[in-house]
């Protein structure tokens, strides 16, 4: 065999392995520099489009869900923890899809020409809320967990989004600017008794009550930027929980309602952190150069 012959075969073999190592860095990121319990699903993004990860046990393996073209975002756990919902624009608008909890049997349940997005599952898991710009603006809707009978529960000229189910199964908080800013509310599953829980100068958004239905995490930029806050499930007592001069964002509850996991860009791009529901023991998860934002934990 020639050497040049040699110089080829040599030269293919390493393409074919660079090849194969930037596939498995694109589907499995590792990071050993935290520790967690549980799962956490989160979006993340390089460039442009963003797709949807699993953080498991430790932080060993980081894993690709979704790995398609056009963007997904919005993790959202079922009660049992075995599919997780998630906003999807590989339709060329955005849809609400499902998926196994390990990326497969990926299924638009929305199929609309509208923008569907923020999935959110009632504690039965029987249901799903979300919202939708399919009469003209931003609505809430509810829908059953296959899709089927999708039914608008707000109905006004602003918009109404960011909707999360309470735990008890007979409430949904959400965020609406139908008052000039975005400020949280809190209605009956059917759309009734919509109550006003902030007041504030600046959006206060991704509102979420806690596991024991006591408090509600949300974001603000009531002070300038967005940080943190909780507060009363009537409103009272609102309390800031980070404070830094960066975006804080994007908080959820950790299943027992001891900590909060959100994103925050006071590293240079958005890297998720966890701390106590009072602020306290704040810890980044994640080291990376991407963004990773909607972070939730799994049940």
């Amino acid at each position: 065999m020639s050497t040049v012959r040699r110089w080829e075969i040599a030269l293919t073999v390493l393409l074919i392995a660079i090849i194969v190592a930037v596939i498995f860095i694109a589907t499995h990121r590792t990071n050993p520099f935290c520790e967690i319990n549980g799962k956490i699903a989160f979006s993340s993004s390089p460039l442009i489009d963003y797709e949807i990860y699993l953080m498991t046990d430790n932080n060993s393996n980081i894993i690709n869900l979704t790995n398609t073209s056009g963007s997904n975002k919005a993790p959202a756990w079922s009660p049992n923890g075995t599919i997780i919902a998630f906003s999807s624009y590989r339709d060329g608008n955005w849809e609400v899809y499902v998926m196994n909890a390990d990326g497969s049997n990926q299924t638009n349940l929305t199929n609309s020409s509208a923008d569907d997005i923020d999935a959110w599952w009632s504690p039965d898991g029987s249901k799903i809320t979300f919202c939708s710009n399919r009469d003209g603006n931003y609505e809430i809707y509810t829908m059953n967990s296959n899709g089927s009978d999708a039914t608008c529960i707000t109905n006004n000229s602003a918009n109404d989004i960011f909707p999360y189910w309470s735990p008890s199964g007979d409430k949904i908080t959400f965020s609406s600017n139908r008052n000039g800013d975005y400020e949280v509310y809190i209605m009956d599953t059917n759309g009734s008794n919509q109550l006003r829980l902030t007041n504030s100068p600046g959006d206060d958004v991704d509102a979420s009550l806690s596991p024991n239905g006591i408090r509600i995490v949300f974001a603000s930029e009531r002070t300038g930027n967005s940080e943190i806050y909780t507060m009363n499930a009537d409103g009272t007592d609102v309390t800031k929980v980070t404070d830094h001069p960066e975006w804080d964002g994007c908080p959820s509850w950790s299943p027992d309602g001891s900590k909060i996991i959100f994103s925050s860009n006071r590293n240079d791009s958005p890297d998720i952190y966890t701390m106590d529901s009072d602020g306290e023991n704040l810890t980044r998860i994640t080291y990376e150069t991407y963004r990773e934002i909607t972070p939730r934990w799994a049940p």
